[in-house]
């Protein structure tokens, strides 16, 4: 059998200072070492009590078990996406190419886009993760 691979919580891709004053260390440090991290653990331990339960022929409840993977499993995904988005202030730029065309076409101005987009992260009950998809049945010609 091979060996299990469990999920790992990444290293930020720049330092726990460098997105201040916008987010400050300490919020980086509380989202990335505490938060990121249980959802990692979580899973893990998931993965954990699965490969038990099979290992001694032992039933599941898998409703709930998939209900609580799927949580931590989505909030370690959503993470990793968020700081793989990040940069310092010094580094950041506007979206170009496909991506800003589209943004521009669909929302008219960034300032537009950046005004929507936060209000959907704001308002969005639970969890308040935003996130910009295309959908190509919706898609413009």
């Amino acid at each position: 059998m091979a060996e299990k691979k469990f999920y790992k919580l990444p290293d930020l891709p720049f330092d726990y200072k460098a997105l201040e004053p916008y987010i400050s260390e300490g919020q980086l440090k509380l989202h990335h070492d505490k938060h990121h991290a249980a959802y990692v653990n979580g899973a893990n331990g998931i993965l954990e009590r699965l490969d038990k339960a099979r290992q001694a022929g032992a039933d599941v409840d898998m409703k709930a078990t998939s209900k609580e993977l799927s949580f931590n499993v989505g909030g370690h995904i959503l993470h990793s996406l968020f700081w793989s988005n990040l940069a310092p202030a010094a580094k950041a730029s506007q979206p170009a190419g496909m991506l800003g065309e589209a943004l521009k076409n669909e929302f008219g101005t960034m300032e537009r886009f950046r005004k929507e987009f936060s209000a959907a992260g704001v308002g969005t009950e639970g969890s308040g993760w935003a996130a910009l998809g295309l959908c190509g049945q919706t898609e413009g010609p």
